[in-house]
Order: structure tokens, then sequence, then C-alpha cells
């Protein structure tokens, strides 16, 4: 057993000050670890506040070479530590080995991929424009403008992605690429790995010579440790992955300071699947069996796993329920996160049927569940919004449409989503569709599922409220950095001042970025 374990971090200083404690949970017993761990205290959390505000002043003017050194070492530490990492990520969660492996190598990605987005000049978007002294009427000034950091981050880690979006995922990766300090507030539900993965941070801070109070990781399983951090003048942006309701009480407790930041909230999405008349005619039973592959994995627990599917009735559509329902009947069990998440999903499910058909119900015991699948005609779906609101779990909702302009109105009613999937033929005239399709969706898919989102800088992963805050900005992929940065225009300084300031010629590397020179 780890010492550390059931201690906050604040900095390089392990703490324990509070009488409450609380215990991780295995899913699959929902009986308790043996690890107390101890709630942040209010004093905890003002020292990790003072000691992010100082080490602000440090990591925000060091080299870019040593902020993408220090990236890339956490990657390698977490590489070295990989086997204890995957085994708690299993432990509290319940997932399978392989999916642990896939999200730990993600997320060590992240790191090395963002350090490459600051190394290239990508993140920094070092805009240069020259002084023309002999212009007339007036000189013309020069001009340089990049991206400065913003100041102490708070990220809140998230049940269903215990690295992929928590401790060693993507909002703490990009702030501290963009040369953020952070502060994690830890979910309640996997504090093993959370401890685990925030303590090989700080080593490698400390190997790094990092400023105290570059990151802290504080414990709670209520809300008052969060809302500490989100009020406190000190905070200057706050990254979120959760649920409608948890996003809408962050904002409403940052509408309440004296100085505006950013929430960049990832919230709700049903992340619809349209399917194509033609579509369903030639590849209806391929078509179904991927569609179901996607609503099963790891127990629908993605928040991109599909929630609706759109279709226009045809004679091949009762062949095509009853496949799926197939599909979704043969599979086995699996555990959900945690007792919160399945008694949630029970909930959802039973008042989910008062406005359906459920053509066929899941079986459930403890917290493991089959999926469920439901019917409900593009009417009813018109007239009841409550049925496209998000059941996280394994749940599919095939909303069946007398006509194409039914179709198109039940699209036209939908919430904001992350994704929208469209199953159709090459040759089928779609531009209508897509343009309404990106009207309410950040990613659209083509003959495919939204499962599995790639890590690139042509990333979209946010959109429309209520599936995120912000649709402009994105959690993955290298723009995500700029969630934690600001632009300044610096004018009339010496033509060198760009390369001296950061100690790295950052704007040559980024200009052969644009011109495809970069390998």
């Amino acid at each position: 057993m780890n010492r550390y374990l059931g201690q906050n971090h604040i900095g390089y200083q392990e703490s324990a000050l509070g009488n409450h404690v609380f215990f991780g949970i295995d899913p699959t017993t929902n009986q308790p670890f043996e690890t107390a761990f101890h709630q942040a205290t209010a004093q905890e959390v003002d020292e990790a506040l003072e000691k992010a505000k100082n080490a602000f002043e440090i990591y925000r003017q060091i080299s870019i070479e040593k902020r993408v050194f220090f990236l890339k070492a956490i990657a390698t530490k977490l590489r070295q530590n990989k086997e204890e990492l995957i085994h708690w990520f299993c432990a509290e969660t319940a997932l399978p080995v392989d999916r642990a492996e896939t999200e730990f190598n993600r997320s060590c990605y992240q790191f090395d991929y963002y350090a490459q987005a600051v190394e290239t000049g990508y993140a920094l978007e070092i805009k240069i424009d020259s002084a023309n002294p002999d212009r007339l009427p007036n000189p013309k000034p020069s001009l340089m403008k990049m991206n400065v950091p913003v100041g102490p981050v708070v990220v809140f880690g998230a049940s269903n992605f215990p690295f992929a979006y928590s401790v060693l995922g993507g909002d703490v990766a990009s702030a501290l690429a963009a040369g953020c300090p952070v502060i994690v507030k830890a979910h309640a539900m996997h504090p093993h790995t959370s401890s685990i993965s925030a303590r090989l941070i700080l080593e490698t801070a400390q190997e790094c010579a990092l400023p105290d109070g570059i990151f802290s990781h504080l414990l709670a399983e209520d809300f008052t440790v969060g809302q500490q951090l989100v009020q406190d003048s000190r905070i200057k942006a706050v990254g979120f992955t959760g649920s409608i309701g948890g996003g809408m009480a962050l904002q409403k407790l940052i509408n309440e300071r004296p100085e505006p930041i950013s929430l960049y909230a990832e919230m709700g999405s049903s992340n619809p699947i349209v399917l194509t008349k033609e579509a369903l005619v030639k590849r209806g039973s391929e078509i179904s069996k991927q569609i179901s592959a996607s609503v099963l994995l790891n127990a629908g627990q993605f928040c991109t796993s599909p929630g609706l599917l759109f279709v226009e009735e045809t004679a091949n559509f009762n062949h095509f329920k009853e496949e799926t329902g197939r599909f979704f009947a043969q599979s086995e069990l699996q555990c959900m996160l945690h007792p919160g998440i399945s008694k949630r999903y029970f909930e959802r499910v039973e008042e989910h049927a008062k406005s359906v058909e459920v053509l066929y119900k899941g079986k459930s015991e403890g917290n493991f569940i089959q999926p469920t699948l439901a019917e409900v005609d593009g009417n009813t779906f018109l007239t009841n919004s409550k049925i496209q609101e998000e059941i996280f779990g394994s749940y599919l909702t095939i909303i069946v449409c007398k006509s194409e302009a039914e179709l198109k109105s039940c699209i036209a009613s939908l919430q904001g989503q992350l994704t929208m999937s469209l199953y159709a033929e090459p040759e089928e005239e779609l531009a209508d569709l897509l343009s309404l399709l990106s009207l309410k969706a950040g990613r659209i898919i083509f003959n495919g599922v939204p499962t599995g989102v790639e890590v690139s800088f042509a990333q979209q992963h946010g959109g429309p409220f209520p599936s995120s805050l912000n649709s402009y900005f994105t959690s993955v992929g290298w723009d995500a950095i700029k969630r934690f940065q600001r632009p300044v225009t610096f004018q009339n300084f010496p033509e060198d001042f760009e390369t001296k300031k950061l100690n790295f010629n950052a704007n040559v590397n980024f200009l052969h970025f644009l011109n495809g020179k970069y390998q």
C-alpha cells in the first residue's frame, strides 16, 4: 500500500488535516476498499490556491523547452508505473483491462501530443506583422501577437474516465501545456487511481525542478471543496466533464464571482444517429451490428455513446429492429462504474418507459446491466422533449418517422449534441441533411458510430448547449490548450524580441508547421 494514499497533495506537501473521510467502492460488490481518504479542509484548499498563485508567476516564465520536457517526462513516468495504475483503474471501475490499456495509452499520448503543440509553436499562435516606417500618411508599427497562460486552473475529475478525463486527462495536460498550474478536485469514486496519478505528476514536477504548487490534488466527496475552488479569485479557468446538473451548478457558482471566468464544461449528449432508407435497405444487418456494439461498449458509459436513432419506417425496418433486439438480448451483463451511476440509470430507464414502448428491457443484477431498446414515433418525440434527454448507460431509443419531413423536424427539435452520425449511401443527396446536422453537433460521423474520439489537431469535442457550455472550444486535440490561454499583442518591440522572450525559436517552427515542413 502506498504511504501517501488517503492524503491530499498541497503542492509537494502531503496533508490530511480533516476528520471527514470516505472510501473507494468496489462496484462489483458495493463493498468499500480499506483506505480512508481525507476530504480536504478549507485551510488545505486555501493553501493549494496560494501555492498555485505563486507557482504561476514562475511557471509562466520558464522556457518553452522546459515546459515541453516536463510534459514528455510525465508520459515517461506514467509508462514506468503502468501496472499499478491499471490495477486500481480496473478495481475502482470494474472496466476491463483492455479498456484500461486503451485509456492509459491515450493519456500518455496526450501529454506527448500537447508537448508537440507547444514545441512546434502551434499552441502559441504567434502572428507577426512587420513594421513599415515609410508608410504614408502614418508609419506602420510592428505587431507580434501570441497566446499567454491565464493563470491557475481547476479540473474536476470525471467518473467515467479515471485516466483520460481526470488527473491524467486532457484538461490537466492542456492546462499544463498552456503554462498554467493545476488543482484537481478528485472524483470520489476512483480515489486510489486519482491519488496515485497525482503523486506521479508531482514526482515528475520535482525532478524537473518546477515550483511548489504547479500541481495539487484535493480529495472530496461533496460539493464544498469544489465550491471553494471555483469561487476563489486566484482561479482563472475551470475544466469539467460530467452531468448537465453538475455543470450548471458550477456555472451558477462562478456567476456569483466579482470577476467572471470561463467554465469549460462537457455535459450531456445523446449522440443521435440518422439512418436513411437507402442505407437501411442495403446494409441494415451490418449497421444494426455496428450500432449495437457501440451502445454495448463498456455499458454505454461514454459521453459519446449513442442513445437516439432516427429512421423512416420501411419494409426493412422491422427486421432491423428485431436484429438489434437480439444483439441486446444476447449480450452479457456489464458492471456500471459505481452505485450512484447505476441508481441514476435505473431511475432514468423507469421514467423513460412512461413515454416510449420498451422493445427489450435489459436484465439487471446489482450494478450489472444489459442494454435496453425502446421505440417511439416521430410525432410523440416532437411533443415530449424529455424523450431526447441523455440516459447515461446502454439504452437506445429508435424514433420511427413517417416521412423525411418528419425526420428532419425531429432532428431540428434536438438540443445541442457532441456528435451526430449519418448512415447513408454515398450517392444520396445529403446536403440539406448535413446542413441540419451541423447546426446540432460538434462532430458529424459518416457511416460510423460516435464512440472513440481521435486525439488530433483537427478534432472538435464540444458542441452546442447543453452538450458543452462553449461550442467554440474543444476538450480534445491541440486546440484544447487555447481554453487556458489568452492572446496578447506586443507592439514596436525589437525584431528578435519573441525569441528572447521565449528562449526558443517558436515563431520559426510555427511558420514551418503552417507550411507543412515540420516533421
